[in-house]
């Protein structure tokens, strides 16, 4: 990771040195969503849940984010890998430098 974050931060500092714009090499897709709808059907099954396992509602909901949240860290260098990778692609990509030069 730490190579793929300095050669990224390479070109940020060409760029910016040649007065180009950041935005295109800054704007890249997220490679993992975490959503966690609170929807009227979730409210429910939690509220069953929490009765089944017999504990509060609001503690069951946090242990479940936790849990996502743990998930999403343990996956984050291949991430942080991955978007640094794209960025490096969208950058050195020759579709790209044609575009500039139109």
């Amino acid at each position: 990771m730490k190579d793929e974050l300095h050669d990224f931060v390479k070109l940020l500092e060409e760029y910016r040195a040649e007065g180009q714009e950041l935005g295109t090499l800054l704007r890249v897709e997220p490679v993992r969503h975490l959503a966690l709808p609170l929807c009227h059907e979730t409210c429910a099954e939690l509220r069953a849940m929490a009765e089944v396992f017999q504990c509060d509602e609001a503690l069951l909901a946090s242990a479940i984010l936790r849990g996502a949240l743990r998930h999403m860290q343990l996956h984050l260098n291949d991430d942080l890998d991955a978007l640094a990778a794209l960025a490096r692609d969208r950058l050195c990509s020759p579709c790209e430098d044609a575009s500039e030069a139109i």
